[in-house]
């Protein structure tokens, strides 16, 4: 899930190169997220036509995050403190890697974070997201949620994908600030957030208790 953006790797990932120019001719659009008090402040920059993600992505930070018990909150409070005041998030359907979302160090951001960073002064982090592959996403393979017939609705269905992109934007947050910090460390923080998050949502919502079983011929 969270992986370095390096440069000079040019011949390798040809394939972005192209998607890269793709996007710069398609164009772009931004949106200003100014979410609760104890997150940064957003840029999300998504190719321009593509605001589902967007909307999404804007909801899960303005809404669904102050739905969240505090003490789930807490978890990530070291961390959201020690956060650049704003970060930029490019959002884009997947990445070329399969990757759900990548830091970017400093000196790999883009021009739109560097000419940000330059013109207001504000210290300014970066990172990616690709909200298809997060929709997508399965934390625990070969494993399902068990829950009652009733839970396959499309408010849980919501619920599920932005808490994911809360999730996988979180551990991102976590690669900027501790790049010390390893990705099983890293990973095993947002996984457990996402996991309990999501069985406090199906005990409040439904009556029962969040369980995993494994598929069938497992």
């Amino acid at each position: 899930m969270a992986g370095k953006k390096f440069i000079g790797q040019n011949i390798a990932h040809s394939p972005g190169l192209l998607r890269e120019f793709y996007q710069w001719m398609r164009g772009g659009e931004q949106v200003l997220v100014r979410p609760a008090a104890d997150l940064p402040l957003v840029l999300i920059s998504y190719p321009k036509g593509d605001g589902i993600g967007a909307d999404h992505f804007r909801e899960s930070l303005e809404e669904t995050w102050l739905t969240l018990a505090e003490p789930f909150r807490q978890r990530y409070r070291p961390i959201l403190q020690s956060a650049p005041p704003l970060i930029v998030v490019l959002l884009r359907r997947q990445n070329i890697c399969s990757c759900l979302g990548h830091h970017h160090p400093p000196g790999t951001e883009s021009r739109l974070t560097r000419r940000l960073r330059d013109l207001s002064g504000v210290r300014t982090g970066e990172l990616d997201l690709a909200y298809e592959a997060i929709r997508q996403w399965e934390p625990l393979p070969l494993s399902h949620l068990a829950l009652p017939p009733e839970a396959d609705t499309e408010e849980f269905n919501s619920f599920q994908w932005q808490l994911a992109l809360l999730s996988v934007f979180l551990h991102e947050v976590h690669h900027l600030v501790s790049p010390q910090e390893s990705e099983q460390t890293v990973r095993g923080k947002s996984q457990k957030f996402y996991t309990d998050v999501l069985a406090h949502f199906v005990a409040e919502s439904y009556g029962v208790e969040y369980g995993l079983r494994s598929l069938a011929g497992d």
